[in-house]
């Protein structure tokens, strides 16, 4: 399906991605961890079309994406960041944000985004993420980040993108939240089959959720791990952990 071959990315002097090369099938679930630096915000960027990379080639369903841009990409691929301000318009309504999600893939102009969706749809949607109805009428810079990032998923999701990029979605949350994001994440990918990558820091997610992980380091992807290797992995192993003993307290 998704097809990353002999990818490099450079910047200066820096040498990110190099000679990367993997393969996404459909339905895989992946998720990808690796220390801070060691480019993963870059793969997603390469993935997405906001950077084209110096060498190497791209191909999405058999076809060559690799010279086509973010906005060309984004009927085929939807991205959720770690900062909730960038998934959505923070002084629009919810009902306002769910419309331009609606619209925004079906080449429609602003204009049409400002229209409201017909709210049975747009109360659908916030009922299925647990919430009430009245959260509709609120700015989206007034929610919880867990509110938003739950929002964002709907948004993003409104239309099955062929690919599901999540980029550290709970970082910026309380574990309550983050358990609830992704519990919702978990369930609707499963029942949509969505093909999806996941990034995090935390190894206990890249552990439980998905039927991959991958481990990305000095800008490949060093290791591999399908779904039952998953299963005998220590977490703590996984991208290593806090040595306490070596911090003074």
């Amino acid at each position: 399906m998704l097809h990353l071959k002999n990818i490099d990315i450079r910047f200066g002097n820096n040498h990110i991605l190099r000679n990367l090369s993997c393969d996404v099938q459909q339905g895989d679930f992946i998720v990808i961890v690796g220390a801070n630096g060691a480019g993963k915000s870059t793969f997603f960027d390469t993935i997405a079309g906001k950077i084209k990379p110096n060498n190497g080639t791209i191909t999405l369903d058999n076809a060559d994406v690799t010279q086509l841009n973010e906005q060309q990409r984004s009927g085929m691929v939807t991205r959720i960041f770690q900062n909730t301000q960038l998934n959505s318009v923070g002084s629009l309504t919810v009902a306002q944000n769910l419309a331009l999600a609606h619209y925004s893939r079906r080449r429609a102009k602003l204009v049409d985004g400002m229209k409201a969706m017909p709210r049975e749809h747009a109360e659908q949607l916030i009922h299925k993420l647990g919430m009430d109805a009245s959260i509709l009428d609120k700015p989206m810079n007034a929610l919880s980040g867990g509110q938003r990032q739950l929002i964002a998923f709907a948004m993003a999701t409104q239309l099955i993108p062929k690919i599901l990029l999540l980029d550290e979605p709970t970082a910026a949350l309380d574990p309550q939240a983050a358990t609830k994001l992704l519990a919702y994440a978990g369930q609707f990918i499963k029942q949509h089959n969505i093909t999806t990558l996941l990034i995090t820091h935390d190894p206990h997610i890249a552990l439980s959720m998905g039927n991959k992980a991958w481990i990305l380091e000095n800008g490949i992807i060093s290791k591999q791990f399908g779904a039952e290797e998953k299963k005998h992995l220590n977490p703590d192993k996984l991208i290593g952990q806090i040595d306490y003993a070596q911090i003074a307290l």
